[in-house]
């Protein structure tokens, strides 16, 4: 049963990640709730990512959809400030870093209720462009990817239409080019620090696949605009009720245990 719902969670997280920006929102929580810590959590988390993203990918340039000399200068200042916050992950105390999950969560929900569905809904006639304020956009979330990666794919999602005028469909392609690149180094990193369990990260990678082909299909339909942002609002909803319910109950037995002695 633990295999399933590992499979299926990775599953989603594949398919939401490609599509919504939102995929980790099912897996880390779940991670965190399977008695991971926070930073062993959020490094088991990425190989699905990886692995859900370079599916994603594949389908993009077989579609032709990708500028690569855009796309490389995207990868870089994200891929740098990846390393830099990746870096930073087992020097944040557990109980810290825990809240920064439920802040991220926080700032996309009120992100995805105010400007993101007249993002998701517009489109640009303009051609992209590349500016270096945009680069520095990029490196921040690079560094907030490396950190704890929650939501990172919606803030990427939001700085590539945005500041960088890509439409949907465009965005989504650049974007799992840019999140494969970042976080497959960030993994390897994580690896090197051992803050991996690779047992639960191989059975999402599985699922997370098999996720991020199918969400890269389903993107390129009119569709998905709407029912992108009806899932993002959704499943964020659901995990910061479930983050903050888990952190609770976590300092409500650090009481207990600290009291008990007491008694």
């Amino acid at each position: 049963m633990e295999i399933a719902i590992v499979i299926a969670a990775g599953f989603l997280c594949g398919f939401f990640t490609t599509l919504a920006g939102s995929g980790t929102a099912i897996t880390l929580p779940l991670l965190i709730f399977l008695g991971l810590s926070p930073a062993v959590a959020s490094g088991t988390n990425r190989l699905t990512v990886v692995v859900a993203t370079l599916a994603a990918s594949i389908t993009f340039i077989r579609a032709g959809l990708i500028n690569w000399a855009l796309a490389f200068k995207m990868i870089t200042p994200t891929v740098l400030g990846c390393i830099l916050g990746t870096l930073f992950i087992d020097v944040i105390p557990p109980k810290v870093l825990e809240w920064i999950i439920v802040g991220s969560v926080v700032i996309a929900l009120i992100l995805i209720l105010t400007s993101v569905k007249q993002m998701l809904e517009s489109v640009h006639n303009d051609a992209p462009r590349f500016r270096f304020q945009d680069a520095f956009y990029l490196f921040l979330i690079g560094v907030w990817m490396g950190l704890v990666f929650l939501e990172g794919a919606t803030f990427l999602l939001i700085v590539l239409i945005l500041a960088l005028r890509l439409q949907l469909a465009i965005a989504n392609a650049y974007k799992s080019i840019i999140i494969f690149s970042a976080v497959t180094i960030s993994f390897f990193i994580l690896d090197y620090t051992g803050d991996i369990n690779w047992r639960l990260s191989i059975l999402l990678a599985i699922g997370g696949i098999v996720g991020g082909y199918i969400g890269a299909k389903f993107s390129m339909h009119e569709s998905a605009k709407k029912w992108t942002y009806r899932v993002l609002v959704v499943i964020i909803l659901v995990e910061l009720a479930h983050l903050v319910v888990f952190i609770y109950k976590g300092q409500a037995m650090s009481v207990n245990n600290m009291l008990m002695p007491m008694m």
